[in-house]
């Protein structure tokens, strides 16, 4: 009830701040289309449910695409980065390729992808799944080098073997820390997302949706667009927060 009441109390002041800036700008920019650009949030919040059975489609393949990227860099970066972070001589030697491909915009390669997956969904969710893996990447591989030597030793001298010792200490002790480098990652699946969508248009997605507003001018729709981007993301973040809950139960013990 508590987080509720903190979920209701932000979405509040996100309007009156909203409110604000769509009642200011026009006086601000003294430009005529500064009161289209952002307009209040009723107009917008009316426009998106009046605008819903055709956003709905976009919202759900976007919302897919976003998803299989999700699976696809957990399933590739988590056993990687536990095993790079875990094992020091590989760490050795993988930190500085790790290093000197991570600054690199992962959305340069997106012509590269179009090229090896065509135009079709494929080479959008592997830009995600590329932008994403990297950040989860590095955060396993950090959680997984703090591991504390006395739980592994517990093991070990427990007769525990190396599968048994990632499976019951290496994997749970780096498990919040996975969580966390997923939520972070997934504003920057959004980033990529918007860019897959509007570089070579889909049928389908909240990208191509926003671009269409904004080429004609429909800023009421682009904003409600927006809003319902921003909703996908905080479904997902909720999503995450629940799986912690349920697999960092020791977390939130009292």
């Amino acid at each position: 009830m508590n987080q509720l009441k903190a979920y209701l109390l932000g979405l509040g002041v996100l309007l009156l701040l909203w409110w604000l800036a769509s009642a200011t700008f026009p006086a601000l920019f003294a430009n005529a289309l500064a009161r289209k650009v952002v307009p209040p949030p009723w107009e917008v919040l009316t426009t998106l449910v009046n605008e819903w059975p055709r956003v709905w489609p976009h919202f759900v393949t976007s919302g897919l695409r976003v998803l299989w990227g999700l699976l696809f860099s957990l399933a590739i970066a988590v056993p990687a980065g536990l095993v790079i972070g875990f094992e020091r001589t590989l760490n050795r030697l993988l930190s500085p390729l790790i290093y000197l491909t991570y600054p690199v915009p992962k959305v340069v390669f997106l012509p590269i992808l179009f090229v090896l997956f065509n135009l079709g969904d494929g080479s959008r969710i592997a830009l995600i799944t590329l932008v994403m893996s990297f950040q989860i990447l590095l955060s396993t591989r950090d959680a997984a080098q703090h591991v504390a030597a006395n739980h592994v030793l517990s093991v070990r001298s427990a007769g525990a073997n190396r599968l048994q010792l990632y499976r019951h200490v290496v994997f749970p002790a780096s498990l919040p820390a996975i969580l966390t480098a997923a939520r972070v990652s997934i504003g920057l699946a959004f980033a990529a997302l918007y860019l897959a969508e509007t570089f070579v248009k889909p049928r389908y997605g909240l990208g191509r949706y926003l671009n269409e507003a904004y080429s004609l001018n429909g800023y009421t729709r682009m904003m409600a667009g927006i809003v319902a981007m921003g909703l996908l993301g905080f479904l997902f973040y909720l999503a995450l927060d629940a799986l912690e809950r349920l697999l960092c139960r020791w977390k939130y013990r009292a």
